[in-house]
């Protein structure tokens, strides 16, 4: 049996040995991140309450409203791929522009916030590499998932943490962010050829499809609650790597879920997609305190404030 709950590894939190995570919460002197932690192990997420500033969000967003307008933002449309940026189509569920975090000037602020880097630095033993930011307008309406299935850390797929920042407070029924707590333990699900990940290409629909639907009966199965996140502005959910989560649907026609996603791994890992672009393109913007950056779809002469 291997020493994770994975047969992929994982972090120092995801080991079976309850005598070596004991140890290594232990080490942690500060009771509040010692409580974290343990809410993390247990139910593969945790939620830190203003760990940003108002006033950094509103220079972001600031900053995002005039990049926006500039037509050099990417976007991903559902069920239209990628393009620039289409104000047209920004209030539509499930858009996501892409890497605002990495290219607007005050991308770091959020994405590195001291409170959110000092968590990610308990989770990984060292400073954090951001290769992926969403901005999301509207909900996303997504169906349950898990972010390894899509996300992937080139050969530790475990070593893998999401954040979901509020830009805004949030409100029911506008496609707020759900999740099934304690989901992170389920059954493993491996594609071919031993992935973790999905491939379309080689997996085609059928084991996605099976993937998801798993994932809900498993959960009920197991009497796991889903539990939906309405957060004030500055709030941040971290998740785990596998835990499952989606968008509710939007019953409130109109009603923004302004929010900024982040992946990340440890600052020595790179995402999977690294091994796919030119060499030049793989370069480590750095931020603060260690901590790094990464971009699929800027050049990294571009990364913060270099739109």
């Amino acid at each position: 049996m291997s020493n994770y709950f994975s047969q992929f590894g994982g972090l120092w939190v995801d080991q079976r040995d309850q005598l070596a995570v004991a140890q290594g919460l232990a080490a942690l002197a500060n009771p509040i991140d010692r409580q974290r932690v343990e809410h993390f192990i247990r139910y593969g997420y945790v939620v830190i309450e203003n760990a940003v500033p108002h006033a950094v969000i509103d220079a972001y967003l600031a900053e995002y409203d005039r990049a926006s307008q500039t037509g050099e933002l990417m976007m991903e449309v559902p069920f239209h791929g990628r393009r620039t940026y289409d104000a047209t189509v920004r209030a539509k569920p499930g858009v996501k522009v892409l890497d605002t975090g990495m290219v607007l000037p005050s991308g770091h602020d959020l994405c590195f916030a001291p409170a959110v880097a000092q968590f990610l630095k308990l989770l990984f033993k060292e400073p954090a590499l951001a290769f992926q930011t969403l901005h999301f307008e509207m909900g996303s309406t997504q169906a349950i998932h898990q972010d390894t299935a899509y996300v992937v850390v080139d050969k530790s797929p475990l070593h893998l943490v999401a954040t979901w920042l509020a830009l805004e407070d949030i409100a029911s029924g506008s496609g707020e962010l759900v999740y099934y707590a304690g989901g992170h333990r389920l059954p493993e699900t491996v594609y071919a050829d031993g992935r973790k990940h999905w491939n379309h290409e080689k997996d085609g629909n059928p084991p996605h499809d099976a993937h998801l639907a798993n994932l809900r009966q498993w959960a009920q199965e197991r009497g796991l609650p889903m539990q939906q996140f309405l957060p004030k502005k500055g709030d941040v959910l971290f998740w785990h790597a596998d835990l499952p989560h989606g968008g509710n649907q939007i019953t409130v026609p109109g009603r923004t879920r302004k929010s900024l996603v982040t992946h990340y791994c440890p600052v020595s890992l790179r995402p999977y997609y690294s091994n796919f672009i030119a060499e030049n393109r793989r370069h480590v913007t750095p931020s603060v305190n260690g901590n790094g950056y990464m971009s699929l779809y800027y050049q990294p002469e571009r990364l913060i404030g270099g739109i």
